[in-house]
């Protein structure tokens, strides 16, 4: 017999942790912004931050749909689970009680 159970908590949870994911990852990159990574005296230099500059905010565009997409999925999850599990309370209730 399989020993499965899902925590709605858990996953509230997740979502929850995985929206602040993308929040981090912004914070980071004003960080960098903010250190000034222009005007290095290296023209090779300043190249490689703007190219880190211009990864970092497409991975960060890219985190934040995966984020969106999975959050919304998970809420769904979420929402499945609490109504099969109301459903089974409601079926397996006795006869004459709610």
């Amino acid at each position: 017999m399989s020993n499965f159970r899902v925590s709605t908590e858990f996953l509230t949870k997740l979502a929850q942790d995985l929206r602040g994911c993308g929040d981090e990852l912004e914070q980071g990159l004003k960080a960098f912004e903010a250190a000034g990574h222009t005007g290095t005296g290296f023209d090779f230099l300043d190249e490689a931050c703007g190219h880190f500059k211009d990864k970092w905010q497409f991975g960060l565009k890219k985190v934040r749909e995966c984020v969106k997409v999975l959050d919304q999925g998970l809420e769904q999850v979420q929402k499945n689970y609490d109504g099969t599990e109301q459903s089974i309370v409601k079926v397996l209730a006795p006869a004459g009680k709610p």
